[in-house]
């Protein structure tokens, strides 16, 4: 029963010539390591949280007025100077934005009725039936069945990705 199921979900076993886990780095810690990490990682976001919140808290207050206190980095001046920089930031990205919309229009009037692009026709069954080595039912068969079940590859060996630049040479010259 399980091998009948196994073979319509996957009749064409593919072999994964790598173990996934070689891509990986594992390595042991001692347990010292990632007691020291895991404390200065948690310091650091403090740090950060900490100074975001202020850095709200700073602005707010001095709009409002409100009563900011004072810490050893933290103050009113660091407050005020951060502001003075995302209001440049601001103008900024302002600037970059409008200059962005201009770009895209120029490109859009001198390139958009431009059609370079030169799709391939589209494939025949012909071409499908000489490419697989199959027969003109068994195209048509694909085509129109919603499950099929083969049971030999019908895909060559230097079809697809992965090949290498000598298997295409070497198709080419047979071709």
């Amino acid at each position: 029963m399980n091998e009948q199921l196994d073979s319509f979900t996957n009749p064409l076993p593919q072999k994964v010539d790598y173990d996934l886990r070689e891509h990986f780095i594992y390595g042991n810690q001692k347990g010292w390591k990632k007691v020291i990490e895991w404390i200065l990682t948690i310091g650091a976001w403090l740090i950060i949280i900490s100074y975001v919140g202020y850095l709200i808290y700073g602005s707010l207050a001095i709009k409002h007025g409100w009563y900011l206190p004072e810490f050893t980095i933290y103050n009113r001046e660091m407050v005020l100077e951060i502001q003075k920089y995302f209001y440049i930031l601001f103008i900024a990205l302002l600037i970059l934005c409008v200059l962005l919309i201009f770009w895209k229009n120029y490109n859009k009037k001198r390139f958009g009725n431009l059609h370079r692009r030169k799709f391939r026709p589209p494939v025949t069954n012909e071409e499908l039936a000489k490419m697989f080595e199959v027969d003109m039912d068994m195209v048509e068969k694909m085509q129109n069945d919603r499950v099929i079940v083969l049971e030999t590859n019908i895909v060559p060996e230097n079809l697809g990705m992965g090949r290498d630049d000598e298997d295409d040479e070497d198709s080419q010259d047979k071709g």
